[in-house]
């Protein structure tokens, strides 16, 4: 008997209830390395040798790669195993709940009434439900930290340039606000499984210029935090902090509305310009979406987008000077304990009130710092928790608090 039987059919078991995996790979009968054993999942928008990156299209089933990216490449070298494609919303769009074209709706597994987040809601659904020990996802405004958030599981968003990756989108290279905004990163259900994972993505490549040479772990800071005041599951949070030998303090995070308006506009712009070729390309369906999108966060122009990128780097110093006082921020992922599966279907105005929830994500993507989704416990039998974003390359402070929030949590699964 294979070292993944067991796995296999739990996936076989469950993944018919859930939808959380469109592709379920050959795998080998053992493995070796310090990962051996430990199988991981891959959103559908970044390629395994052998198995078809589709983006959840059904006209990309046939787009076999012949390798693996980056992130996956270094999980195989330490004897990790991809074991699944996993479900992500069609193109990345539609990016808080995860349908998708080729493979339909995945399931929350706390509520089937309740959206499992997205983007990569797929893995995170996979991860929650045990059918896998990591999911590997990305998040270019909350797409690994809403979906860890709503399934009861951790989440790490690394620093912009953490970890080596491949080209996403389908695109040969991606453009600017894909670069800028949207990194790689895993999914599990223990915050030392994502350090585990994290101290082997870690480090240069030449396949991604952007990746540094920055050890994994940095010298030990004060433990000293902020957080942002007025939700109760933050503020319990700090508290828990406070218990385990941390100053606290309430803090004003830097810009926040600014930046969350203007990381969402800078994702619209590629798609306003050349939007008759996007419906073309993606439907329908997606149409309707980026019209909404277009009304809530309209593209910008050429000198908009000019400006846009030295505002960046002054809201990126406002955030260094901010974290240079506290180590590590606690914020909410979302401000919405929850979400329908088509609240953003309902037009701009649903819309508006999701990018309004989620604006401290979107915010801390512009700025491109490291951030840990955890859970924290229950409310009316869902899951809470929240965010720990830290300094640039400094995700193991992040870690190392949100290893002190973290209340593990398990939905009763059921098999189909």
């Amino acid at each position: 008997m294979g070292m993944f039987t067991e796995q296999l059919q739990l996936i076989e078991a469950l993944n018919p209830v859930y939808n959380a995996l469109t592709t379920v790979f050959d795998v080998p009968d053992e493995a070796v390395g310090p990962l051996a054993g430990v199988t991981f999942s891959v959103k559908a928008n970044i390629d395994v040798a052998g198995a078809a990156t589709t983006h959840g299209l059904k006209s990309l089933t046939g787009n076999v790669k012949s390798s693996d990216a980056p992130i996956v490449a270094r999980l195989r070298a330490a004897g990790a195993t991809p074991i699944g494609h996993a479900n992500m919303p069609t193109l990345n769009a539609r990016g808080m709940h995860t349908y998708s074209e080729l493979a339909g709706h995945t399931i929350n597994p706390w509520d089937a009434s309740k959206s499992p987040g997205g983007s990569s809601g797929g893995d995170a659904v996979a991860v929650a439900t045990g059918m896998v020990r990591i999911g590997i996802g990305n998040d270019g405004g909350g797409s690994l930290r809403l979906p860890a958030f709503l399934n009861g599981i951790c989440a790490l968003k690394p620093s912009y340039g953490r970890y080596p990756q491949g080209t996403i989108y389908g695109q040969p290279d991606p453009s600017f606000p894909t670069q800028v905004m949207t990194v790689e990163g895993p999914l599990a259900r223990t915050v030392a499984d994502l350090r585990l994972v994290h101290s082997l993505l870690c480090g240069a490549d030449p396949a991604d210029p952007r990746a540094v040479p920055v050890p994994a772990h940095g010298s030990p800071a004060p433990r000293i935090a902020g957080f942002v005041p007025g939700d109760p599951v933050v503020e319990e949070a700090a508290k828990r902090l406070v218990d385990a030998g941390y100053e606290v303090e309430p803090v004003t995070a830097p810009r926040v509305e600014e930046a969350s308006e203007l990381a969402m506009r800078m994702i619209s712009t590629p798609i306003a310009l050349q939007f008759d070729e996007y419906v073309a390309f993606a439907g329908e369906d997606l149409a309707g979406y980026a019209r909404n999108l277009l009304e809530v966060r309209p593209g910008l122009d050429i000198g908009e987008f000019l400006t846009l990128t030295g505002t960046r780097l002054a809201i990126q110093r406002e955030w260094a000077r901010l974290l240079d006082r506290y180590p590590v921020l606690i914020g909410p992922v979302s401000t919405i304990p929850s979400f329908e599966p088509d609240q953003d279907r309902r037009g701009p105005e649903a819309l508006a009130e999701y990018f309004e929830a989620m604006k401290l994500c979107e915010a801390t993507s512009f700025a491109g710092l490291p951030s840990v989704a955890v859970p924290t416990g229950l409310r009316d039998g869902l899951p809470t928790g929240v965010q720990v974003i830290s300094r640039r390359y400094r995700e193991d402070l992040a870690l190392d608090a949100a290893a002190v929030l973290e209340t593990p949590l398990s939905p009763a699964v059921s098999a189909g």
